[in-house]
């Protein structure tokens, strides 16, 4: 059965990667896939590749986080579909729409203001001077600024704070 793409951001998402009307959801990705390894049930219904590329609406479904970017799947897909590039199309349109994931935006928060994924804490530099390395020190945390700025990307951020924070009010 071919892939499902008539939803919402149809032409946007179309617009970011059109291999995807290529994909007849063979599930062939999802025997090389890391994380549907590891999921239950049947291989390929019970993957979130499945899931989402048979989704309504699949930049709102939360399992496109789930994709680690390996690129295994497209390494074995029969159709050259390239699945990681359309989970990267489908996190752009959500980031956009402002459905990231919190751990996501987090992160990404995190990384500008560091230049860290992870939050350097006493502990961190304890085991850092126990295993004779430097302290951690953040380089061109400038530069990640001005790249975030010039790509929209800090837009997009101060927009998801924003709903955010209407959405508790």
């Amino acid at each position: 059965m071919p892939l499902n793409i008539e939803f919402q951001a149809r032409n946007q998402f179309l617009e970011r990667g059109k291999e995807v009307e290529k994909c007849f959801r063979c599930g062939v990705c999802t025997t090389a896939c890391p994380i549907t390894q590891y999921g239950k049930g049947d291989k390929l219904k019970g993957s979130f590749v499945y899931q989402v590329f048979g989704s309504d609406n699949p930049s709102a479904d939360p399992n496109i986080w789930s994709c680690p970017a390996c690129h295994k799947c497209h390494e074995v897909c029969p159709f050259d579909v390239n699945p990681p590039r359309v989970f990267e199309s489908l996190k752009e349109i959500a980031f956009e729409e402002g459905r990231a994931l919190p751990s996501v935006t987090t992160l990404v928060e995190s990384v500008l203001r560091s230049g860290s994924a992870f939050p350097v804490t006493d502990a961190t530099e304890k085991t850092r001077a126990r295993w004779n390395l430097p302290t951690f020190a953040p380089k061109d945390v400038d530069d990640l600024d001005r790249i975030a700025s010039n790509t929209g990307l800090k837009k997009k951020l101060d927009m998801l704070k924003a709903k955010k924070a209407s959405e508790h009010e």
